[in-house]
């Protein structure tokens, strides 16, 4: 899920074809309106999200996993290209809960905490 959000928000596109193939519900929603408000601003995201998710509870057809996602560089540019700020990216913790419908294994539920929180 994270690369086809990686190649979405290298041009903030809402609509991208590949965020649909491992998202789905709140999860979906939440990366689409992730790269909508980022397209609003103008801004692209740029560079690599390090990531090291660990299963907290496994199910036959569920598992809910935390991550402590690494975006210091993973960060917001204008279209111009220069950086959105001088703050640089962070850690966040990631809880997501992923769900196999129909044969197919799909992030339903995603939160992302605010940086630092990891």
């Amino acid at each position: 899920m994270w690369d086809d959000a990686v190649a979405a928000a290298a041009t903030s596109d809402a609509k991208h074809p590949r965020l649909h193939a491992h998202a789905s519900a709140g999860a979906l929603e939440l990366l689409r309106y992730m790269m909508s408000e980022n397209r609003k601003k103008g801004l692209v995201a740029k560079g690599r999200l390090h990531l090291d998710p660990e299963v907290e509870k496994s199910q036959a057809t569920r598992v809910v996993i935390r991550d402590c996602a690494d975006a210091t560089g993973w960060l917001r540019y204008a279209e111009d290209g220069e950086l959105e700020n001088d703050v640089p990216g962070g850690h966040h913790r990631v809880d997501a809960t992923v769900r196999q419908r129909s044969g197919m294994w799909r992030v339903e539920d995603l939160y992302l905490h605010e940086a630092g929180t990891c």
